[in-house]
């Protein structure tokens, strides 16, 4: 049985081909261009597609993506601007070009449980209701893969990329999450302000607009916006400069903060890790995140492997389905 795997980010197309269990080919291809996924499709028969999407909305587990799931993803892209509408367009390709069952898994999936006292915001309950308004949270597929390595373990699992977030995760199970309804909420990222007083985002709404604050907040903010540089590997190759050293600052510091936080659901911290791009490959800034860090941890580099993941949630799919 052969499945095709798509990990479609927003500014790159991941994707990755198994036979059963054995990957035989994995690539990522640098394009904002979702066209290109038609060539892929020619090239590729597969048996099943599964799709990774950001924002599941109420949704909390895989499933086969008919008409009711693709426009639930559509009601909830208004929240992950970034990556649901590339998702659909991909998923929507898929069925045009290949008579083939197409799987969606959701990175909120593993936040689906976390405790009403961590997914309510203090906004009039009524209000939250009608609107959907709670912590979703994302990178879900990367912090569980860190779950499962160490089933038995209090974790703080910092995933560090374009995008950033902390997971408080207890024994397996996500119990707290930094990113909320959407995926602006929590540390500073690459482009995004990240959690900053709600009063700056009214007044910037008032001064310029809704569309040029969420361009502002989605694209213009972060390491953008305090250096004008979006490649982090530029500021930090030339770290010591003001406007540079500052932004990592901020950045690192902020990190830290949201560590912290997590002491209080998790008592006792066994692991704190680091994954992706930016926690994978930066000493630097891992060092300066854990100089502020005061107390005892073992620290882990995590190479996570979301294809692989992905893979294994829906041949359990596939397989329920059939039994």
């Amino acid at each position: 049985m052969k499945f095709l795997v798509f990990n479609v980010g927003s500014e790159t197309i991941k994707y990755a081909i198994y036979e059963n269990e054995k990957n035989i080919m994995k690539k990522i291809i640098y394009s904002k261009k979702i066209e290109i996924i038609k060539e892929i499709l020619k090239k590729i028969k597969p048996d099943y597609i599964i799709h990774r999407v950001v924002h599941g909305g109420e949704i909390e587990k895989e499933c086969f993506t008919d008409k009711k799931i693709i426009s639930e993803i559509e009601n909830f892209s208004k929240f992950a601007p970034l990556h649901n509408p590339r998702q659909i367009e991909t998923i929507k390709i898929c069925q045009k070009y290949n008579n083939c069952k197409n799987i969606a898994v959701f990175d909120t999936s593993f936040f689906s449980a976390i405790p009403e006292k961590a997914k309510i915001y203090p906004i009039p309950l009524e209000i939250s209701k009608k609107f959907k308004i709670k912590r979703y949270g994302f990178h879900g597929l990367s912090h569980e893969s860190t779950a499962i390595k160490f089933p038995d373990k209090n974790i703080i699992s910092c995933h560090l990329g374009s995008g950033c977030s902390i997971c408080a995760i207890k024994k397996g199970k996500a119990i707290d999450i930094s990113m909320g309804l959407t995926p602006l909420e929590g540390t500073m990222m690459v482009t995004r302000a990240g959690s900053i007083d709600p009063g700056i985002i009214l007044i910037l709404i008032k001064k310029l607009g809704l569309k040029r604050t969420e361009e502002i907040l989605n694209y213009k903010s972060g390491f953008y916006g305090l250096t004008g540089i979006e490649d982090l590997r530029k500021i930090n190759n030339k770290k010591e400069e003001p406007k540079n050293k500052l932004a990592i600052d901020i950045f690192c510091y902020n990190v830290a903060k949201q560590i912290c936080a997590y002491q209080a659901p998790l008592g006792k911290i066994d692991i704190v890790s680091f994954s992706g791009g930016i926690g994978e490959s930066n000493e630097f800034i891992r060092d300066k995140i854990c100089s502020y860090l005061p107390f005892n941890f073992k620290k882990e580099i995590i190479k996570t492997d979301e294809e692989k993941l992905m893979l294994e949630k829906a041949k359990k799919l596939i397989k329920n389905k059939k039994s």
